[in-house]
């Protein structure tokens, strides 16, 4: 896998279009542009690539084969890391540690027994994976709560039901952090 480098010209990183821009050692330029949609899953809703030197013909022309070696699906993954790495990394680096801490060995009990704080790090947590393109988001859950994936799928559930994390619009995964989680956690309004 390759260690891409990313530039960035400007941007916020707080979910709306941002580009960055990456090379190939055979002189292409690859420009993503990445933004979260209505459910806060971070997209690509950009693809740019094109020859550095645009006065000579490339060496390597942009061909089925090119797409073929590229690997268009490492990149990706490579700039939706790079994005939330630019957002305000402190503050959310704070807010991840805590959210880690205050979910990790959750113990087997009622709903009932836990304050809605508890169940917005969990909702944090959430959103985090789905931000991070996690495909099974509940999974990752239950694997960093050290349970099994019912209980994890229940304690989402149970988060959604006390108001701290919306429902996906689009199929079953995905959901934003409501006013009232970032309240508790003292997110700034803007944030996930």
């Amino acid at each position: 896998m390759r260690d891409w480098e990313w530039q960035v010209e400007r941007g916020n990183f707080d979910g709306g279009p941002n580009s960055l821009t990456t090379e190939t050692a055979d002189g292409m330029s690859i420009t993503v542009t990445l933004q979260q949609n209505e459910d806060g899953v971070l997209v690509c809703s950009g693809l740019n690539i094109q020859v550095q030197d645009q006065s000579k013909a490339p060496a390597n022309p942009i061909n089925s084969r090119f797409f073929q070696l590229l690997g268009l699906g490492e990149i990706l993954k490579s700039a939706r890391t790079e994005y939330l790495l630019r957002g305000d990394f402190v503050e959310e680096t704070y807010q991840d540690m805590e959210s880690e801490h205050q979910t990790r060995d959750w113990p087997y009990s009622g709903s009932a027994g836990h304050p809605d704080q508890k169940y917005a790090h969990l909702a944090y947590m959430y959103v985090r994976f789905v931000s991070l393109g996690k495909e099974n988001p509940i999974d990752e859950l239950a694997k960093h709560m050290n349970c099994d994936r019912e209980t994890a799928s229940s304690r989402i559930a149970e988060a959604r039901n006390r108001g701290l994390l919306t429902r996906p619009i689009q199929g079953i995964v995905g959901g934003r952090l409501t006013s009232k989680a970032k309240k508790i956690l003292g997110i700034k309004e803007g944030k996930s």
